[in-house]
């Protein structure tokens, strides 16, 4: 009988052994530099490859959906991986600035970018290159970088497979830094100032995150980050406290974002892929797959133009695309489907994206300098990029409040965080209805507002009625 005893305890010692070596894979402390198997959690690199060129002829670029009202007036920023380039783009396809990545392996780009400092600058993350760099948008010089270029690590300095680099109002950079599942808020002398999640311990119990891929700022301070194996949104406050956080019907989310009428818009990176708005109390009100046509092939981003039309990547299907809301129909499209390339309007594995308003210039009536007339959604969705700054909005009244009134692009129509309270000797003069011009300095405190937003205009000249 003492074999059999000899055995079970063999056989018990053999299942210890598993379970200790499959948890050292999910959960593994690293206070230094070394790493743990955590890349066999989410596959391999195999994504990073960028597919070789494919020609398209010139009735195949001419029938890709053009509506150049899409857009809503906006520039879109395309982080395009594959061809290891960011390009900005107008409404009717014309790249009016570039910034290519020299010397890099193919597909080591920016997989995402992101306009800062009012479109003055662009930060971008080259995930496979651990590197996050601010980009000047003039002289294309970068003017701060963190990470060592090439060589992951969780010391301090380094990054593993950094994504979404945001610029934060107080000039500070946060960063959901996936394989050490943690999310960071690095100061430009590249201190970590605030970090959420236990580096190189990935879970999903309060205090960890598993393995994040989204951290996206919201008007009122708050980041909403999204991870992949627990397949997660999470939602922390201005002090890094968690407050709120649902499991999504998704396989692998991607890069969730707020929408006009506070909902989560969120991106499946999977083929097929998908993407849906959900609620705070996890009902899907809308969602989208391709529509029977072409199913949508990873796509990492979408967001709501403030228009209300979905911007969306859809990475390896080579294109960025605009799909009507209402109908599900796609009304704008960048990139040739299914045909990677650089010529032309395409595009390689793009991978992020975010817009800009350029047009309609104006002359100040206090200095000599010209202003854009922005939207109120292109500001407020971009808060941190006009804090300080003077701007001038279009827009309508949209609420009266004591003291204050809510800023809309909208004259009618429900309220949300993303509409922009305004203070200042003049907004008794803006009258429900009527479009009207109005410059002031974007500040990010002093004011507590009945939408949730921080962020608030004080009026420099008295409005101006307009069509």
């Amino acid at each position: 009988m003492k074999w059999r005893y000899a055995w079970a305890i063999a056989l018990a010692a053999l299942i210890l052994f598993a379970g200790f070596w499959s948890y050292s894979r999910f959960i593994h402390q690293d206070t230094g530099d070394s790493t743990a198997d955590v890349d066999s959690l989410l596959g391999n690199d195999q994504d990073v490859i960028p597919p070789p060129a494919v020609p398209v002829s010139p009735q195949e670029v001419s029938v890709q959906p053009k509506d150049t009202s899409a857009l809503g007036g906006y520039d879109v920023l395309i982080a395009d991986r594959g061809n290891n380039r960011v390009i900005e783009v107008t409404p009717d396809k014309q790249i009016v600035w570039e910034y290519d990545f020299k010397g890099l392996p193919p597909g080591y780009g920016a997989d995402d970018a992101f306009f800062t400092d009012g479109g003055k600058t662009v930060i971008v993350n080259l995930e496979y290159y651990h590197l996050i760099e601010e980009i000047d948008y003039q002289t294309k010089k970068i003017i701060w970088q963190y990470g060592v270029p090439g060589t992951h690590g969780s010391g301090p300095g380094y990054l593993y497979h950094p994504d979404d680099a945001y610029k934060l109002p107080n000039g500070d950079v946060i960063v959901a830094d996936i394989q050490n599942c943690r999310v960071l808020e690095i100061s430009p002398d590249k201190k970590i100032v605030h970090q959420y999640g236990k580096t190189r311990q990935c879970g999903s119990g309060q205090g960890f995150l598993d393995a994040p891929n989204g951290d996206t700022p919201l008007p009122n301070g708050d980041i909403l980050i999204s991870t992949i194996l627990n397949h997660s949104i999470l939602e922390l406050d201005s002090q890094w406290n968690p407050i709120f956080s649902m499991s999504l019907p998704l396989k692998y989310p991607s890069d969730p974002q707020l929408t006009q009428a506070g909902n989560f818009l969120v991106a499946e990176y999977e083929h097929p892929g998908k993407i849906i708005e959900i609620s705070r109390q996890g009902s899907i009100l809308w969602e989208f797959d391709g529509v029977g046509t072409t199913t949508l092939n990873k796509p990492s981003l979408a967001i709501e133009l403030p228009n209300g039309n979905i911007l969306s990547t859809d990475d390896f299907n080579h294109r960025v695309i605009v799909i009507d809301k209402q109908t599900k129909q796609i009304i704008w499209q960048y990139g040739v489907t299914g045909k990677p390339g650089d010529g032309g309007i395409q595009l390689n594995i793009p991978d992020g994206l975010d817009i800009i308003k350029r047009d309609g210039v104006t002359q100040s009536t206090t200095t000599s300098q010209a202003l854009p007339i922005d939207t109120v959604g292109s500001v407020t969705r971009h808060a941190g990029q006009f804090v300080g700054q003077t701007v001038l909005l279009r827009g309508y009244l949209l609420k009266r409040e004591a003291g204050y009134i809510i800023f809309s692009d909208e004259a009618t129509g429900s309220i949300s965080s993303f509409d922009l309270p305004i203070t200042g000797q003049g907004i008794d003069l803006i009258q429900p209805n009527q479009a009207y011009l109005v410059q002031g300095i974007f500040l990010g405190q002093g004011l507590v507002a009945s939408n949730g937003n921080a962020y608030h205009l004080e009026l420099s000249v008295p409005p101006t009625a307009t069509n």
